[in-house]
């Protein structure tokens, strides 16, 4: 009866196992693809609308699927600002002035949630780090799986003043940059 009892728990226990496993898949830690990837800020002035890119950071995301749907779990991203290009010399400039980049180098994204509503569509909570000052921020993201890579987009928008910069100046203070300022970017991560 008891060798009965042990089988009967050991086929329930593979059974179960296997029902899990069918809908998960194991983590999975994925690089940034280098030649895919591409950082837009894009802000207002008194004069004219700009944007500064850059298609140069590092990183990984950490994911599985489940039914279908990823479920990323961690991420980090580290962009050097200096590599943001506005196509100003000046503008550039006054960017990396504001962004204090003597002092703080990178930009930095360090994933801490994020909830999917679909296999393609979701919102990612990170900690943002610009110019040494942190603060939570939420993203947009689509999500694009095809085989082993996943391209993500996202935005968001925020003001400067979050993060403890004042907006840059140009000509005597007259010209003035806008507070809000809007993240987008496309990046794929594949090993």
């Amino acid at each position: 009866m008891k060798s009965i009892v042990k089988t009967s728990f050991k086929i329930l226990s593979l059974v179960a196992l296997l029902l899990i496993s069918t809908g998960m898949q194991a983590q999975k830690t994925v690089n940034l693809k280098p030649d895919a990837q591409e950082y837009v800020v894009k802000g207002t002035s008194t004069l004219h609308d700009w944007h500064m890119t850059s298609n140069e950071a590092k990183g990984f995301v950490t994911v599985s699927m489940i039914d279908g749907v990823p479920n990323f779990t961690g991420s980090e991203i580290t962009l050097l600002a200096e590599t943001l290009k506005s196509g100003k010399k000046g503008m550039d400039k006054n960017a990396y002035k504001a962004l204090k980049t003597d002092e703080y180098e990178s930009i930095e994204f360090v994933l801490n949630h994020c909830t999917m509503e679909s296999a393609v569509l979701g919102k990612a909570t990170a900690e943002l780090t610009i110019a040494g000052f942190s603060r939570d921020v939420t993203f947009d993201i689509q999500v694009e799986q095809s085989g082993n890579a996943f391209t993500v987009k996202g935005t968001t928008d925020f003001r400067l003043t979050d993060f403890q910069i004042d907006p840059p100046t140009a000509l005597m203070g007259t010209i003035k940059t806008g507070d809000e300022v809007t993240i987008e970017f496309k990046a794929t991560f594949q090993n």
